[in-house]
């Protein structure tokens, strides 16, 4: 609990003027910026260590590998819309074999 009552530094305009709003929500007095942190921490060790694989660029080659999974996914998808799209206009092209052939006029026999 001392840690909590503690000044803490803004991560935003890096004042000491950091106080808990509620469990994990704190904000700063000086600047107004409300964010997430520990219960009694505004920092966590876990989001330090996230913080530091971000800054070294394993966050974006994920994200990066992810977008590049999104995309492929999307181009399937399109591939197969566009082969549906043609099956469809075939079978309208040519017509169905259980439709009625139209009615020949027969001339009278004289």
């Amino acid at each position: 609990m001392v840690e909590m009552k503690a000044p803490h530094e803004c991560p935003q305009c890096h004042i000491n003027s950091v106080k808990r709003s509620s469990v994990g929500i704190w904000l700063c007095e000086s600047c107004g910026f409300k964010f997430a942190g520990g219960a009694y921490a505004p920092t966590t060790k876990l989001g330090e260590i996230a913080e530091r694989a971000s800054r070294a660029g394993v966050a974006s080659t994920l994200l990066a590998e992810m977008k590049a999974e999104k995309a492929k996914e999307a181009e399937a998808k399109a591939k197969t819309a566009k082969k549906r799209r043609r099956r469809a206009k075939a079978e309208k092209a040519t017509p169905n074999k259980t439709e009625n052939p139209p009615a020949e006029k027969s001339e009278p026999e004289a």
